[in-house]
């Protein structure tokens, strides 16, 4: 026995000395003994003594490789092996450690029932290095016990040096046991290429195209792995001899990852295939006037595209070269200036995507001849209203004493509404009666908007109710005037006598003059109102409240004028069924309640038409890029219907897909040239793509930390090569600019480590390192905790057993001193 404080035995002498001066004066010497040798125990504790003891309990550290050229079946035979250890250990001391490139924690501290492995995933695990899983190992051993490593693993080492560890394992006198596994054996099947898109976007699911041979007819599947997550597992049959088969995949991570493909079939073998693939984050301008919020449909569907989404209501400033695609929402095309438009016809040629969405702001522009730079890119253009020259209307509204105040303010600019949307050519007119009628606005052309609309804003209510004098006068005008539509609306909220409307209805009728009636309130002649209405071919609208007045009087107007705008209930019809339709259910598309007339260009693709096959949803390819119509809207005016459709997300993220661009302005290739160890980068310019003034700094990435910057040099037009030695390294490379470029995109470039072409076992290594360490080859899991009769010299702390004694001695000095009192009370 040893002390760590030796001089504190002196303070022996003080529970001694106690002792000695107290049991004088005492009858109670059993509990003087009791506390002097609590005191001493305590005295003997604070000395820390150690005792020399030999002990025969054995650690055992447990190395599992889980790097990728162990087979699903040898990662299976690991998980049974280290549950059969757990299970034999008793009170020995076992640590499992799995390992491939680099060890990793388990993540637990209580040992599962049942240990299951799964392959390290990335790059750690693509590489064996025997050497730092046997140094974790000796690190993770306690002090004091028996120490042994048993490493099951397939012994193909390519990382590290495993004589360097095991020669480390001799001098430290700790035994390495060795378990072989059988490997991956060597496959039936022959990949012979594999082909996939080097640029996509996140969201967007991409096709791999493989082709694989195989000596025979079998099931098979193909796993897919991002930077080693699966993303997928895809079944196929394979056919004996050459084999073409598809899968895809769908990825929300942007930027150059590390792709891993594995084919497999029971009998066969697996094969695998590595390749980098840049992933981009869609870029999406949305340009729109309209109040914020009416589109939030169309914005929260683009946000579960996986779209980076900027929404604009002026963008002038914007940067069309910062996105992949261009939204204009119910925009006026014409108010676009010409320098803008030439810069959306470059972005759209240069592969961005353009899509318009209509709106009763698309106006057709009159007397334009000219083509321009968005008429050039946009497949469909606005089309001039039904009637190739101008309309003629008429409104006729009550102003009685009945219509003032709310009825009368929403009647006023329900007309001011009416006469905005009317064209220069059209001719309009405002007839006002009570028992009387007078012209507020004589027929005239729509040119001077303000002082027609400042007339109607003059109008004010007074007196009683003759319908039939207002309307017989109204015809009279509307007859005479010329116009290839003509359309008068009678606004009341009040009852009259009939008069002669219903001859002047009918007489209307021969002479193509239409007629709507607007009955207000519940006091109206429905009856009448629906007579005249249905004898001159218009329609019969009521309201009970006037704040729908607004929309129903212009809905009546565009629709009887052949306006550009045309709103009425109209369902959608597929005329070509198309990719963007795709798990869309457009057969349950309900109608839309109105669209702006376009014209589909001979070689567009028009895969949606309205309303007597007119177009609603036109495409085409225009340079690099593509160029979309829809001729509807997105929001609740027109599709207050589609927004609850459960396809309205499905079809509109499919629009957009479509769009994204699928070759950039430059396009990049990589290679590996092994004749001098380097990276080859060409960059190449799309047709129509200026050269640029000034190419970006360029810098490669790499396994290990590997950067590097990469030298460009101007090959021929349009042409450039970068090139940088990067030796004989192994894993993902990536060359990239540093601020984004289209002309120079990411690109990357896989070098297959040898961890994926390794096949079998090496057992003659593995058998070699445990006799040379002193081991066992292919143990049973029992004997792993076999000391071989090795004791290790150790030493026993008696200080925690010192202090236990002392408070166990005082509890009974207490109750002894207690119990008296306590029987008595008892």
């Amino acid at each position: 026995m040893t002390f760590e404080r030796p001089l504190a035995l002196i303070a022996l002498l003080l529970p001694l000395a106690w002792f000695w001066y107290e049991q004088r004066n005492t009858n109670r010497r059993l509990a003087l003994a009791l506390k002097t040798a609590c005191f001493t125990l305590i005295v003997l504790a604070f000395t820390e003594p150690r005792l020399a003891i030999s002990e025969s309990k054995v650690a055992v550290a447990v190395l599992v490789d889980t790097s990728a050229s162990v087979s699903n079946q040898d990662l299976s035979r690991e998980g049974e092996f280290a549950t059969a250890v757990d299970h034999a250990r008793g009170r020995n001391v076992a640590h499992v450690i799995p390992f491939a490139r680099t060890t990793r924690d388990t993540g637990t501290g209580d040992h599962p029932k049942t240990w299951r492995f799964q392959t390290t995933s990335g790059e750690a695990g693509r590489a064996t290095d025997l050497e730092a899983g046997l140094r974790e190992a000796f690190a993770a051993l306690p002090e004091g016990l028996v120490r042994r490593i048993v490493l099951v693993s397939d012994g193909k080492e390519n990382k590290g040096s495993i004589t360097r560890a095991a020669w480390q394992a001799q001098q430290l006198g700790i035994p390495v046991d060795t378990v072989a596994l059988a490997g991956r054996p060597q496959p039936g099947l022959h990949l012979d290429s594999v082909g996939m898109p080097s640029l996509t976007f996140t969201g967007e699911k991409f096709p791999i195209d493989i082709d694989v041979s195989s000596p025979k007819a079998a099931q098979g599947a193909i796993e897919i792995q991002a930077d080693g997550k699966l993303i997928g597992r895809t079944p196929v049959a394979l056919e004996a001899g050459q084999n073409h088969v598809r899968a895809h995949a769908n990825l929300t991570v942007a930027g150059a990852i590390d792709l891993s493909l594995t084919l497999s079939s029971p009998g066969l073998g697996d094969v695998h295939f590595n390749q980098a693939l840049t992933l981009r984050r869609p870029r999406l301008l949305y340009v729109s006037d309209d109040p914020a919020g009416t589109e939030s449909n169309l914005l929260q569907a683009l946000a579960a595209g996986q779209y980076d989404v900027v929404r604009v209501n002026d963008f002038g400033k914007e940067k069309l070269a910062d996105y992949q695609t261009l939204v204009l929402n119910n925009w006026n095309l014409e108010a676009v200036p010409l320098a803008r438009k030439a810069e959306i016809e470059d972005f759209v040629k240069q592969g961005g995507g353009l899509l318009v969405i209509g709106g009763e702001k698309n106006v057709y522009p009159e007397g334009k001849k000219i083509e321009d730079a968005l008429d050039r890119t946009l497949p469909a253009k606005v089309a001039p209203p039904r009637s190739p020259e101008g309309t003629v209307v008429v409104l006729i509204i009550d102003k009685s004493s009945s219509m003032e105040g709310r009825k009368m303010e929403l009647a006023r600019q329900a007309s001011i509404n009416v006469i905005e949307n009317l064209r220069a050519i059209d001719t309009v007119g405002v007839l006002i009666f009570d028992n009387s009628f007078q012209w507020a606005v004589p027929l005239r052309r729509a040119e001077d908007k303000t002082l027609i609309k400042r007339l109607v804003a003059g109008i004010t209510p007074d007196g009683g109710t003759q319908i039939a004098p207002a309307l017989n006068e109204a015809y009279r005008k509307i007859n005479a005037a010329q116009g290839t539509f003509k359309h008068i609306v009678l606004l009341t909220d009040g009852i009259s006598e009939e008069g002669d409307s219903l001859e002047v209805s009918r007489e209307a009728a021969t002479r193509k003059v239409t007629i709507s009636t607007v009955g207000l309130g519940q006091d109206v002649n429905r009856a009448y109102l629906e007579k005249v209405a249905t004898l001159a071919q218009g329609k019969a609208y009521f309201l009970n409240e006037p704040t729908g007045l607004e929309q129903i009087l212009l809905k009546d107007v565009m629709e009887h004028t052949g306006s550009t705008a045309v709103e009425k209930s109209l369902a959608p019809t597929v005329v070509k069924q198309a990719e963007i339709l795709e798990g869309v259910g457009m057969e349950s598309a309900p109608p839309l309640k109105g669209y702006v007339r376009f014209q589909a260009k001979p070689s567009a693709e028009t895969i949606l038409t309205i309303d007597r096959n007119e177009p609603l949803f036109s495409r085409w390819q225009y340079g690099l890029g593509r160029g979309a119509v829809f001729t509807s809207d997105a929001k609740s005016r027109w599709a207050s219907n589609w927004v609850t459709w459960k396809g309205f997300d499905r079809f509109w993220i499919n629009v957009f897909r479509d769009l994204l661009p699928h070759t950039e302005a430059g396009q990049a290739h990589i290679i590996y040239d092994g004749v001098t160890g380097e990276l080859v980068v060409d960059y190449r310019l799309s047709p129509g793509a200026e050269e640029p003034k000034t190419i970006p700094a360029l810098y490669v990435s790499g396994p290990n930390g590997f950067q590097h910057p990469v030298p460009v040099t101007k090959v021929a037009q349009g042409a450039w090569r970068g090139r940088v030695s990067v030796g004989p390294q192994q894993g993902l490379f990536r060359v990239r600019p540093v601020t984004e470029s289209k002309l120079f995109p990411e690109v990357g470039l896989y070098r297959p480590e040898e961890e994926l072409t390794d096949y079998g076992s090496n057992e003659f290594l593995l058998r070699k390192l445990s006799e040379y360490t002193g081991g066992h080859f292919n143990p049973k899991p029992g004997d792993v905790f076999d000391a071989g009769g090795r004791n290790i010299a150790s030493t026993l702390r008696l200080w925690p057993g010192l202090l236990a004694l002392a408070v166990l001695l005082n509890l009974i000095e207490l109750v002894l001193r207690k119990w008296p009192g306590i029987f008595r009370r008892a």
